[in-house]
């Protein structure tokens, strides 16, 4: 919901001196963490330099401090902007210009809390005023609705019949940036109590207060609210829709600890996605060198912890615009940096190569610090953020929905939810961590250490291709990714004869190889293929030309299926080769008054594509399949897995698909 703007310096780690005893580089490790966490708490706290303190004022109170069962009465929220400044209005209206140049405009937002016998309606906003303002320096101001002077908004609020007597407490959460036109200020999230008190039905009523801040309010919401014309809610805030696997939920928005506690779930599942599943073999078989060593084992499994917690941490910060301006990014989105991605793949071919033994000339230290048996604590720590950012091209049950909630959500909440989910990622290390029994427990890798190195050395390079295929268009990456990972299954074949010593140790890594390459064969053929399905393909255009695209169709009474995908989302790539282009997906597909658009965001700026994404999900990322039917206001989408049946059931043609 809300943004803050800090300084464009970087908040980096040193580089760790190779030379330093082990307790030296422990104390300079826990030091420059500090350091650095205290750089980007201080970064949140701190406006943007040479912004005023604040440029607007909220205050509440309601028309009545004394009520009665079955009584009505309007709370107004008051925004008091000081000469010369306003706030973005609830749903800013953002000139075509000022978004090419990536603007975002933080909404005001008004969130009631619940309290006993209290029902509340709709909010009346405050009509928008018109300011001009040359943002992009074309030299012609353009016209942009704010809220400025004083701006007041009123909520409704009906006393139920049998609300008992007693005080009511109603706390009131303001959201709003305030800006001039120059500068903005940090955006406020505030939580003001209003007071009423419940009396009995002919007690004395008091006066309105401040009756003229109600002038502009509309009673005739009370006769529609009362007639059911209107409906009236027990608080404000959205609630929040869950899909895990098919089972659809939902949960109070105002239900924090429940929500944290999904995010908690979300984020362990993250570990049994395919973009991270290579990686923890290899941290086991680290957990398991060290557990003869509690303390060393205490120490770099919590680091690597940490590294995992912490990426979470500065991701929620890129996703919730705190330290971009504003400009706010989904997940995965952070793949369509061209030269984030170049990075990230280098990285994880380096620790591809490392893990097969292959550095047999002297490299940089900085390269052996992401080989993850590196007994060193940069080296853990950075083991858990590529943890982390591995998981971001692949989402998994319960993810997409978090994510939209806490887009939703203050600032502080929603970077909350998102180090919950760190936390849930980093927990079952965290068990092992805290019982190291159980890490003597596992099966021990025997000889075949070193050849499940290997062979996962190479399915790492793999991976580094495949992130590197996305800086290409052409489908021609998927046949080397596929001829990689044809050689780590041939490798792991002769290995096991080589390295072995059972008999049925061979014959179980032969028969299980045999089947991946089988598997992989079959897999690259069908991701090379371009499909059977009529996609009308968008790749980087804007966001107007997408919609438009949509509503044409939907002009001409067709069902229209969006599929938002992107060549790093590894769960794009597996929904639609086993839901969309199925059998019984293809059949629904492609009947009579059906049509397909596919957004390729693989490269996609903010406002090609990300900007449609936002406005059907509010956030969560991809993958993203969005189901537009004539005549229906929001379109049915799906973020997880689902079942062509219940893509069928979206596009209202039951029967069709499978179940």
């Amino acid at each position: 919901m809300s943004h803050v703007r800090v300084s464009d310096a970087a908040n980096t780690l040193p580089p760790m001196n190779v030379t330093m005893t082990t307790n030296q580089r422990t104390s300079r490790m826990w030091s420059t963490l500090l350091w650095w966490l205290a750089g980007l708490l201080a970064a949140l706290a701190t406006p943007a330099v040479g912004a005023p303190e604040s440029g607007a004022e909220a205050s509440a109170h309601a028309n009545k401090s004394k009520v009665s069962a079955g009584d009505q009465f309007v709370i107004a929220v008051v925004l008091d902007h000081a000469e010369g400044w306003h706030s973005h209005t609830n749903e800013p209206k953002v000139p075509a210009s000022w978004a090419r140049q990536k603007f975002e405009a933080i909404p005001t937002t008004i969130e009631v809390e619940s309290a006993e016998g209290m029902k509340y309606g709709p909010i009346q906003w405050p009509k928008p005023h018109d300011v001009f303002i040359d943002l992009v320096g074309s030299g012609r101001p353009e016209a942009y609705g704010v809220f400025e002077g004083r701006a007041i908004a009123y909520v409704p609020v009906v006393v139920d019949a049998k609300a008992k007597v007693g005080a009511r407490t109603i706390n009131v959460r303001v959201g709003f940036q305030s800006c001039d036109d120059k500068i903005c200020t940090f955006p406020k999230d505030e939580v003001i109590e209003v007071g009423v008190e419940v009396v009995a039905l002919g007690a004395a009523a008091d006066a309105p207060s401040k009756a003229s801040d109600f002038a502009g309010f509309d009673p005739s919401v009370f006769s529609k609210m009362l007639s059911g014309e209107v409906k009236a809610i027990a608080r404000t805030s959205a609630a929040a829709t869950f899909d895990f696997l098919g089972w659809k939920f939902t949960i109070d928005g105002g239900a924090y600890w429940l929500i944290f506690l999904i995010a908690f779930v979300a984020g362990f599942l993250l570990n049994l996605t395919p973009c991270v599943l290579p990686v923890i073999p290899l941290k086991i078989l680290s957990l398991q060198k060290q557990a003869s060593h509690p303390g060393k084992l205490a120490l770099f499994g919590t680091v690597y912890c940490l590294g995992i917690v912490a990426t979470f941490f500065a991701l929620g910060l890129l996703m919730f615009g705190l330290l971009s301006g504003g400009q706010k990014q989904d997940w995965g989105q952070i793949f369509t940096n061209r030269w984030f991605t170049i990075g990230m793949s280098a990285i994880v071919l380096i620790m591809g190569v490392g893990m097969m033994g292959l550095f047999t000339i002297r490299l940089p230290q900085a390269v052996y610090m992401v080989n993850p048996s590196s007994e060193t604590t940069t080296g853990n720590f950075l083991m858990g953020v590529l943890t982390a950012i591995l998981s971001t091209p692949c989402t998994g049950p319960l993810l997409g929905a978090t994510i939209a909630w806490a887009a939703t959500q203050p600032a502080w909440i929603a970077l909350a939810t998102l180090v919950v989910m760190g936390i849930g990622m980093a927990a079952p290390y965290g068990v092992l961590i805290a019982f190291p029994g159980m890490v003597s427990r596992l099966p021990k890798a025997g000889p075949g250490g070193e050849l499940l190195k290997q062979v996962l050395g190479i399915f790492l390079i793999a991976v580094g291709v495949f992130l590197a295929s996305n800086l290409v268009s052409e489908k021609w990456p998927w046949w080397v990714i596929g001829g990689i990972v044809g050689v780590a299954c041939v490798w792991a074949i002769v290995g096991a004869w080589r390295m072995l010593r059972t008999g049925r140790g061979k014959v179980v890594v032969t028969g299980l190889a045999s089947l991946a390459l089988v598997g992989t064969v079959l897999a690259t053929r069908s991701l090379a293929d371009e499909g059977p399905l009529p996609w009308k393909i968008f790749a980087n255009k804007p966001d107007e030309a997408i919609t438009e695209a949509i509503q044409a169709e939907l002009a001409k009474g067709k069902i229209v299926v969006v599929d938002f995908t992107a060549k790093w989302c590894t769960n794009c790539h597996v929904i639609e080769k086993t839901v969309l282009a199925s059998d019984e997906g293809v059949a629904l597909l492609t009947a009579e008054g059906v049509s397909l658009v596919k957004v390729d965001l693989s490269v996609a700026s903010e406002t090609h594509g990300w900007g449609v994404v936002r406005q059907i999900s509010g956030g969560g990322g991809i993958p993203l399949v969005a189901v537009y039917r004539p005549g229906q206001e929001e379109p049915t989408y799906f973020q997880s897995f689902f079942k062509v049946s219940d893509l069928a059931r979206a596009m209202g043609r039951e029967g069709t698909g499978s179940s």
